[in-house]
Order: structure tokens, then C-alpha cells, then sequence
């Protein structure tokens, strides 16, 4: 009785993958590598990666460098910026190391808390989205200007607090970067207080009274206001005061010489302050 043995020779097998495709997947680079990117380019710096790698992908931790001088440090995943990383640019002239931003990156973006430094001056921490200031956070403006509250697609947006460089500040509602809907304007350096609904940066209606630090305020205004009598003799009345007389009402109001009130009546939806007394005016 005979057996057929089938007898496999392993070099007449068929490949499953190409000679070409297994020497393509051996020079993947995986794990840590240096590369170099456009040696012969004309930007200011030779681009290079440093760091690790996964399938011939920048994924890790690792630092990169292109010819503009921009240098990031920091995770990566499928090659593009993931996690906790640092973005810095080298200057050309002395190639001095400036940061720019440290934080949370998803899929190449800023997102999530970080720190930024701009140009001017000027330096955030908070909350980032796609790239823009979203969510809440902190701004010193370069002009001395500070901002602490909520954000959107990189404007004043909610809540929030806005304080001048002289020290005024607003704490309210905002829409766009404007003050938009209720809020409060304090007046430091006059000591006063301005409440009331606004549009578009703009103060429509409410009202403006005197604050408890009036005392303290640099220029503080002349008030208290002394309470209005009625004058009955007025060629007896040996004062240079100015006096207004209501037509409908027939009564004449005692006013300070340094305080030219305008009229008795405040114009509906109009700034308490540009109605009544001059010396309420102030820069906002």
C-alpha cells in the first residue's frame, strides 16, 4: 500500500508581500530618529525633527524645527501635535529662543489651558478652542489694559471684568468684545459708579451715583450736591450763582457756581453724566 506524502518546499511558496513592500516596511523609522527635512532649502534654519517615531509618523515625544525658525517641543500623534507641548521661535538676528505658547494641543490646534505671548507684549492664560481664546481666561494687554473672564472665538464674551489702564474698570456683560447688556462702570478716579444696560460699548440707560470710595479718588467731583431751594426774592439774593427756571412749574433752582448744570430734565437713554454736570465726565 502506498502513501502520497505531500512534501511543501518552502522557496517554492508564493510571497504574500513583494520583496520591494518588505524593504519599504524595514526602513519604516520607528523609535527614537533624527531627520532632517529640505537641507538644501533657502529658509533661516535647516529643518529637523528629533524624536520618536511609529510606522515612518511622528508619534511621541519629540522636537521639531522648520526653516522659519519656528521650534516646537513637546507630544505628537500621527504626526501633528497632540498633548502638552511648547511652541517657541528663534530669533534670526541673535537666534535667541522667544516663547510663544505652552499648553494643550489636539490634532495640531491649541486647545484646552494654555499660555500665550503675543507680539505686542501682550500675555493670556486660559482656555483655548481651535486656535482661539474660548472658554475662560485671564489678558494683560500691552496698553496696561487686564481682562479676566469669558471668551469666544477670541473676543470678551459673558462675563467678565474689564479694568483700564487709568484704573477704571467695567464688570458686566459682554458680546463681541463690547460691552453688551447689564453692567457696572466704576469710575475710580471721580469715585463714581455707572450702572445701567448698554449696546454696542455704549452706556444707553441707567443710572450714575456716587461710590462708597469717593472719598479716596484722585479727582473726586464736587459733591455732595447741595439740596435745591426755592428762591423768592432773586434781586434781594446778593450770590453770582446761576439759576434755571421751570416754565411749567414756575420755580427757580439754586445751583454752585462751579457746577453749570445744563437742564433740569435727563434726556431719556442717555448718560446720566453728559446731562447733568460736566465735572461726571470722564474717559471710558
Amino acid at each position: 500500500m502506498k502513501y502520497l506524502i505531500n512534501v511543501t518546499m518552502p522557496f517554492l511558496e508564493l510571497m504574500k508581500t513583494s520583496y520591494i513592500k518588505q524593504r519599504i516596511g524595514s526602513s519604516k523609522r520607528n523609535g527614537l530618529r533624527y531627520a532632517i527635512f529640505s537641507p538644501q532649502s533657502k529658509g533661516l534654519f535647516k529643518s529637523h525633527y528629533i524624536g520618536e517615531w511609529k510606522n515612518d509618523v511622528k508619534e511621541g515625544i519629540g522636537k521639531e524645527v522648520d526653516r522659519d525658525g519656528w521650534m516646537y517641543n513637546g507630544s505628537w500623534l500621527n504626526g501633528k501635535k497632540h498633548g502638552c507641548g511648547i511652541l517657541s521661535k528663534i530669533s534670526k538676528e541673535d537666534h535667541t529662543i522667544h516663547r510663544y505658547y505652552i499648553g494643550q494641543w489636539v490634532t495640531g490646534k491649541k486647545q484646552g489651558f494654555g499660555h500665550n505671548w503675543f507680539e505686542d507684549g501682550s500675555y493670556y492664560e486660559g482656555d483655548f478652542c481651535q486656535n482661539k481664546r474660548h472658554g475662560y481666561g485671564r489678558m494683560w494687554h500691552c496698553n496696561g489694559d487686564y481682562y479676566e473672564g469669558a471668551w469666544k472665538d477670541d473676543f470678551y464674551h459673558g462675563m467678565g471684568l474689564l479694568v483700564k489702564e487709568n484704573g477704571n474698570k467695567y464688570e458686566g456683560q459682554f458680546i463681541k468684545g463690547k460691552k453688551e447688556g447689564y453692567g457696572t462702570f466704576y469710575h475710580i478716579i471721580t469715585g463714581q459708579e455707572q450702572r445701567g444696560f448698554w449696546t454696542n460699548d455704549w452706556f444707553i440707560n441707567g443710572t450714575m451715583s456716587d461710590a462708597d470710595f469717593r472719598q479716596s479718588a484722585t479727582h473726586p467731583t464736587s459733591y455732595p450736591i447741595p439740596e435745591l431751594r426755592v428762591i423768592t426774592d432773586i434781586n434781594n439774593f446778593q450770590d453770582t450763582s446761576e439759576t434755571i427756571h421751570d416754565n411749567k412749574k414756575g420755580e427757580s433752582f439754586f445751583i454752585e457756581p462751579f457746577c453749570k448744570r445744563a437742564s433740569k430734565r435727563i434726556i431719556p437713554n442717555i448718560c446720566v453724566s453728559i446731562n447733568t454736570c460736566p465735572c461726571l465726565n470722564s474717559v471710558l
